[in-house]
């Protein structure tokens, strides 16, 4: 069997130098991405090595037996052997060892191991960077001619889309090698259903399933189409804009606004971030209706509960608030000997700040549906044509991951909470209480939303899917690293 890549896309992930230490492929459906991956692994001067040995890692076990069906077919011409479904070994003694991120111990099981190739497909599906970087560092090499390098898969959406595209999507044109601030090269190829003409032979109707898309969901065709990274399947908060909901300054001034009515939330971790937002009610207009202003935003890690406390109550010194609310878990004695709540309490009384400590609400499956039908509803147009909740620019974490939430696998109608969500529970923590503090109502009775929350899929950018540099002058170059057929 003759193993080749298609030209273009595919035979440009594979022909990256060895300098470039991580690969991300992938972003729209039908791009070859399991293909690239499994032909990236057995490159001649790898397979043909007794030293080499891979790690694959996949979601699950079922992903990891279809993935292992494929490789059994391609691999059985270069004496590849499959054993007990985790190990593939080759004659020359060369082997591949297979995983899936079934549970925690996934990203700690591999320290201590040499890889000189790992394959992670579909990469969003690690919840955060810390646990991709956990896991990446088993790929290194003892071996000069044996170079080490990432190669990962992904499409937009999944609990790790937001690091994925912070770390591969934002810093660089696709396309475009790039040096992360770890001083690591990396670089994202992205590849649509037309960089592989083999599917598009095979199957044909696969492309016109997705162009019937247009007339009926134009962002989800091109999400499925293109792959927009500011697009993706299973978005919570798919109306969220940010020319709606995102604003320069406030709407009065100052003096007018030390007269509204202001909240204090926070989310509180130590390893995880804690956040903490300020919400501030304005009167009722000639609508009837009240509006809901994020204006400030703290979010720190590895700070202790008595050095938050004093940050706050230097804000609350001159800016008191109604209410600092804080989740369920500073109440109990997650900080040591004495709850944090109690430690912020201490504080506030040594620093002589009046404020009422308010208990939010706990993590619970009926806490975590309200919150977010609320946050929706405050998202939603009120019938003067603006939305209800308003963030100021500077709370820049709220506005970076509140769009990137997604659902979750287990509980479809429930915020995956093992994305980034700290900013988001500050607020809705805030929100939640403070709408139960006024009358509970987001209204008066003169005024009714006039727009719902839309549903679909959300593009922040105008989007297209020409490549930014030339690859097929690249591809002709003799001078680049050449993929010899087997």
């Amino acid at each position: 069997m003759l193993l080749k890549p298609n030209n273009g896309k595919q035979e440009f992930a594979l022909r990256q130098p060895y300098s470039i230490f991580e690969i991300l492929y992938g972003g729209a459906r039908g791009g070859g991405k399991t293909f690239a991956g499994l032909m990236w692994l057995v490159e001649p001067q790898y397979v043909n090595n007794p030293n080499y040995a891979a790690l694959v890692i996949r979601r699950n076990s079922n992903d990891l037996s279809d993935w292992l069906d494929r490789a059994r077919t391609m691999y059985s011409s270069l004496g590849g052997v499959v054993t007990n479904n985790s190990l593939i070994r080759f004659p020359s003694g060369a082997k591949i060892r297979l995983g899936h991120l079934k549970d925690d111990s996934t990203y700690t099981k591999y320290q201590g191991h040499e890889y000189q190739k790992m394959l992670i497909e579909e990469l969003t599906q690690i919840p955060t960077l810390e646990r991709y970087l956990r896991l990446i560092s088993s790929c290194r090499t003892t071996h000069q001619e044996l170079p080490a390098q990432v190669f990962s898969t992904a499409n937009p959406g999944g609990v790790g889309h937001l690091w994925v595209k912070e770390r591969f999507i934002d810093p660089s044109e696709p396309n475009r090698p790039f040096i992360g601030e770890d001083d690591l090269r990396r670089v994202y190829i992205p590849a649509t259903i037309d960089d592989n003409p083999v599917l598009k032979e095979a199957d044909p109707n696969y492309v016109k399933r997705i162009e019937s898309l247009k007339y009926s969901d134009e962002a989800l065709y091109k999400a499925w189409r293109f792959g927009d990274w500011n697009i993706f399947v299973g978005q919570v908060f798919k109306e969220w804009r940010q020319a709606k909901h995102v604003i320069d300054n406030l709407p009065v001034p100052l003096q007018e606004f030390a007269t509204w009515e202001k909240y204090c939330a926070l989310d509180w971790g130590y390893n995880d971030p804690c956040s903490v937002h300020w919400i501030a009610i304005s009167p009722e207009n000639e609508f009837g209706v009240k509006r809901y202003y994020v204006y400030r935003e703290i979010y720190v890690r590895e700070t202790r509960p008595r050095e938050v406390a004093t940050d706050l109550a230097n804000y609350f010194k001159d800016e008191p608030v109604e209410m600092l609310i804080m989740p369920h878990d500073t109440y109990s004695n997650l900080g040591g000997n004495k709850p944090i709540v109690d430690q912020f309490a201490e504080v506030f009384e040594e620093l002589n700040i009046d404020v009422e400590l308010v208990n939010g609400e706990a993590k619970s499956h009926r806490s975590k549906i309200n919150r977010q039908a609320l946050l929706h509803e405050v998202l939603a147009e009120a019938i003067d044509g603006v939305a209800y909740l308003q963030v100021l620019k500077n709370c820049r974490n709220l506005i970076r991951t509140l769009p990137s939430l997604p659902y979750s696998d287990s509980h479809p109608e429930e915020l995956d909470d093992k994305s980034e969500d700290h900013a988001y529970d500050s607020l809705t923590y805030g929100l939640y209480k403070i709408i139960d503090n006024i009358d509970g109502r987001l209204i008066s009775q003169v005024g009714q939303p006039i727009i719902k929350p839309q549903q679909g899929f959300t593009s922040h950018n105008d989007m297209s899917n020409e490549p930014l540099i030339d690859i097929g002058q690249i591809l002709n170059n003799k001078n680049n690293r050449d993929w010899r057929s087997l």
